[in-house]
């Protein structure tokens, strides 16, 4: 998993080329209320629990216990309250930023613990383990593309196909995957060669939450991006059994990513 972390050592200034989306539509549109109940559910419910129910615990037994925890207490004092009249899209960016910053704390702090194998492991493998448990539905629901995406003709094996508008416009309304990434465009999709490739102008890992809240306010939140993201996903999805595979390619120091998919078209 050495590749994973390849760009971790560098100081990685938080850089971004996109123009921030605002708006009504972007505020309370369909895809700002499908990402705030997937947050509450994937991001709050799902994937918080690992920092205090397993990397905190990891932490004390391995280090300063004293200190660990004074630590966990700051961070988790840079939480950003979700208040009721919050808009949808705002409701989810706090509840993103919230678990990035503490997995960001987490991160750095395990890193500075274990060897650079072990720390990988300790990660990806604790974060695909509880997903598989805790998650299995969405799952199921990513790896059945090739269902979904059911080819009627011979198809282009080019990866080339530009989506037509009411795709392009159907992503934009109805991202399963926008309440991890924010929002994105697909620039290639071909169901014929079951390919798709997604471009993320300004992924939310590196956005939601304010600079001078993080661990390290200088730099991006690029552990999270090369393990909980790119680490886990692509453990997740390889493509294995005829299911989803992912490929990420963060683009750091810029908070931009391409992310590309594979899966074995069915014929109807």
């Amino acid at each position: 998993m050495s590749e994973h972390v390849s760009v971790l050592d560098q100081s990685e200034s938080r850089t971004s080329a996109a123009p921030r989306k605002s708006g009504l539509l972007y505020e309370w549109g369909p895809q700002a209320w499908i990402d705030m109940w997937m947050s509450k559910r994937m991001l709050v419910r799902a994937a918080m629990p690992i920092v205090s129910h397993s990397f905190l615990p990891i932490l004390r037994l391995s280090g300063d216990a004293a200190a660990i925890d004074r630590g966990y207490r700051d961070i988790k004092s840079r939480r950003e309250i979700v208040r009721w009249y919050d808009s949808p899209r705002e409701k989810w960016r706090k509840r993103y930023g919230n678990l990035v910053r503490e997995m960001e704390w987490a991160l750095l702090e395990l890193r500075a613990l274990f060897p650079r194998k072990q720390y990988e492991e300790i990660v990806v493998g604790t974060c695909v383990a509880l997903s598989e448990e805790t998650s299995a539905d969405f799952l199921a629901m990513m790896n059945s593309m090739s269902e979904k995406n059911r080819a009627t003709g011979p198809g282009s094996s080019d990866g080339n196909n530009l989506p037509s508008r009411w795709q392009k416009l159907a992503f934009d309304m109805f991202n399963p995957a926008g309440f991890l990434t924010g929002p994105a465009e697909v620039r290639s999709l071909d169901k014929g060669a079951g390919t798709m490739t997604m471009y993320v102008p300004d992924c939310a890992w590196h956005t939601c939450a304010p600079a001078a809240s993080l661990p390290r306010p200088d730099q991006l939140p690029a552990e999270g991006c090369q393990l909980i993201c790119k680490g886990a996903f692509e453990a997740l999805f390889n493509g294995k059994g005829d299911g989803l595979g992912m490929e990420f390619e963060p683009h750091l120091p810029e908070t931009s990513c391409t992310v590309r998919m594979w899966w074995k078209p069915q014929r109807a």
